[in-house]
């Protein structure tokens, strides 16, 4: 039997509360329902939320998709709380505590890279946090499907999305800390938003206090102040930040060796040095060494992605879009997809990753030479049809295809030597380019035949 003062759980009948003293007489026996993560479906939460299917389950609890009894439009993702691990009345109620400090902490945030909270409850002893159900998939799940690394244009563009969502939080009043960034609390939505998700071990900075009550987060994503004596700050992100892009550009695991990053140009050649520095500070051991706050920390990575001027700025990243889905769930307003207004595209020096020179120019070359290569063919296909004894469409003909005639190996040379680079795989689009400039340079080749049968054709035809 649960005591209602205290919470203390005591045998079925005794007559007083072994933690308080309180009289148990009438005390209703605890029932703590189905356990964690096993709500059927169709299961009625608050007389209000159908529980639809479940999304998730990990170490702290589980998530639903629930309908709404009262906006039939609305779809939810409720989490709920697990207490299958906790043997103490204090136990429980400090992880009461926590969730309910998450609820309110959520429901007083609005930013498009966050979910909105709207209700928390307690419910046959379990605790639920109703907030926006966010469709797509963890970052996680992206990775593990796609792979890495992943080209840099897209790094990018999802860490301008992460950046605007952790110099929001650390700029509350007091600051808040994400202590847990990593891919599988992010979640990656159909249209390419990212949002930040299990706010269950951020906390807020209070300045004066000596350190954390609690070392929460994940080996090799977290700082090591968090495992320490120190009161972790907003530099604790920043290094979290710091080993996502790492993982991201590189395809390293910082879980295998934790707190020791190698240098990210030594896994991946493409990446800049300046880009690699910036890394390497974020990634610092000692909290003084990193960059001291979110902002300077996004500076330092634009400046490394940025041609300097005078040297002609070249377009590396886009927003990178997935495909959307028929029925889109219902958002809350101010959670709409984001772009930070009069943002400026990524830009890099010297190097192009969106493609390379190299594919770019096979593209380009390809295409003319067949496009030229097509019209010579009509002209001289003409003249052979006609059997005119001017042949002044036929010479036309002969003339243009004498330049696609040397551009069309051309672009198939120029487009097997790029994908034969090394650092074509790490672009968006080069290996595409790439098979452009082949396809086109080996049409251009085949037209050129055509346009030597036709010719033979009509000379026996004149001669005739």
């Amino acid at each position: 039997m649960r005591c209602p003062t205290c919470q203390h759980e005591n045998p079925d009948g005794q007559p007083f509360c072994a933690e308080c003293g309180r009289r148990l007489n009438g005390t209703v026996p605890i029932s703590e329902g189905p356990a964690t993560g096993a709500l059927p479906q169709q299961t009625v939460l608050q007389d209000r939320y159908v529980i639809t299917g479940r999304l998730g389950q990990g170490g702290m609890g589980a998530v639903y998709r629930a309908s709404d009894r009262r906006l039939s439009t609305v779809t939810w993702a409720i989490k709920e709380m697990s207490q299958s691990a906790m043997t103490s009345p204090a136990e429980r109620q400090q992880a009461r505590d926590l969730f309910r400090h998450e609820a309110e902490m959520l429901a007083g945030l609005n930013h498009p890279n966050l979910p909105r909270v709207t209700d928390h409850f307690e419910q046959d002893g379990k605790a639920y946090l109703v907030m926006e159900f966010v469709p797509g998939e963890t970052l996680l799940s992206f990775l593990m499907r796609e792979g890495l690394p992943q080209p840099q244009a897209r790094v990018l563009e999802w860490a301008r999305q992460l950046w605007d969502a952790l110099e929001y939080l650390h700029g509350q009043n007091p600051p808040i800390i994400f202590r847990d960034l990593k891919p599988a609390n992010i979640m990656l939505t159909p249209n390419g938003q990212l949002k930040l998700i299990d706010f269950g071990i951020a906390r807020l900075f209070k300045p004066g206090q000596a350190q954390d009550t609690q070392a929460f987060g994940t080996v090799g994503y977290s700082a090591p102040e968090q495992y320490g004596r120190g009161q972790t700050d907003g530099r604790a992100d920043i290094y979290a930040m710091g080993v996502l892009l790492h993982q991201l550009l590189t395809g390293n695991d910082p879980t295998l060796t934790p707190f020791r990053l190698p240098r990210a140009r030594q896994l991946n050649p493409a990446i800049s040095l300046a880009l690699s520095d910036a890394l390497v500070r974020a990634t610092e051991s000692e909290p003084a060494l990193r960059f001291p706050d979110m902002a300077a920390f996004r500076q330092a990575v634009l400046s490394a992605v940025t041609t300097p001027a005078g040297t002609g700025p070249e377009i590396i990243a886009q927003h990178t879009t997935y495909a959307r889905p028929a029925s889109e769930p219902f958002v809350q307003p101010g959670s709409q997809p984001f772009t930070r207004p009069g943002s400026q595209p990524f830009v890099e020096a010297g190097s192009q990753p969106a493609t390379t020179r190299l594919a770019n120019t096979a593209r380009w070359v390809g295409l003319v030479s067949v496009a030229l290569m097509a019209l010579a063919t009509v002209l001289v296909g003409i003249a052979s049809a006609t059997g005119s004894s001017s042949n002044s469409l036929a010479g036309l003909g002969y003339i243009l295809a004498f330049l696609p005639l040397l551009g069309g190996p051309v672009g198939v040379i120029l487009g097997v030597l790029a994908l034969l680079q090394t650092n074509t795989p790490f672009t968006l689009y080069g290996r595409k380019h790439a098979a452009i400039g082949i396809a086109t340079g080996t049409a251009t080749l085949l037209l050129c035949c055509a346009i030597g049968f036709m010719a033979g054709a009509f000379n026996n035809t004149t001669s005739g």
